[in-house]
């Protein structure tokens, strides 16, 4: 998972790489007001960065899991050997080492499926997550007074949070991103990633693309300004 500049998207789905960016800014943020939060008026900002934060990741996963991840499920049933998934998912970076070996291993089914298995559960655990915080947040907001002890909870959780994104976003870069590269063709990525960038069911459409826009590079601003040329009129899915 890069924090270098992006200099080129070989594919449409490259896309990622930026939006994973934006989101590493905004919960670097988060977790800075947390850190650093000593009254209300502090713990009323950090409610709402968290507040857009959760916006942000709960719409990308509801638009991954049916644009995405669902469309690859369904290309090729995955074996069914629920030992052997349960033991390659266990980290997102183990599951990359078993990718690169490939056919080679005799694993291509059973990563493949690991790998899906994976991401469905991070989407899960990230909802939960995020509803822990959420809770936290409204506890303290019902305080007269911010203490240490409220601080440290709050940090922790999202602490937690911020680990089990970077756990996610480190398993869509080395195995959903690799699959739609191999497995989807232009067409196909352009319809993704304008779903995932444009909410046409938003009074602001373009509330995604806009603010991953304001979070990258000058470059990378570029780069998603000539995507998006490539991508406005993919509005309906290729068949």
């Amino acid at each position: 998972m890069t924090t270098e500049s992006i200099t080129k998207l070989e594919d449409p789905i490259d896309v990622m790489l930026l939006m994973h960016k934006a989101f590493r800014a905004v919960s670097d943020r988060t977790e800075a007001l947390a850190a650093k939060a000593s009254t209300m008026e502090d713990i009323a900002e950090l409610n709402e960065a968290f507040s857009f934060w959760v916006k942000q990741i709960l719409y990308h996963a509801t638009v991954e899991d049916e644009v995405m991840t669902g469309p690859l499920q369904n290309s090729q049933p995955a074996r069914d050997n629920e030992t052997e998934h349960a033991e390659l998912a266990g980290k997102a970076g183990d599951l990359a080492k078993f990718i690169a070996l490939g056919n080679s291993a005799g694993l291509e089914e059973s990563v493949r499926a690991a790998g899906f298995s994976l991401e469905e559960e991070q989407h899960k655990e990230l909802e939960e997550r995020f509803h822990e915080v959420e809770e936290a947040l409204k506890e303290v907001l019902g305080e007269q007074k911010v203490t240490a002890r409220t601080i440290r909870h709050l940090h922790s959780r999202l602490m937690g949070v911020r680990i089990l994104e970077l756990d996610h976003f480190e398993n869509e870069e080395a195995f959903v991103c690799s699959l739609v590269r191999d497995e989807i063709d232009e067409a196909g990525q352009l319809y993704m990633v304008r779903r995932l960038l444009i909410d046409d069911t938003a009074e602001d459409p373009r509330w995604i693309i806009d603010w991953v826009h304001s979070e990258i590079d000058p470059g990378e601003q570029t780069l998603l300004e000539e995507l998006e040329v490539r991508f406005k009129d993919a509005v309906t899915q290729p068949a």
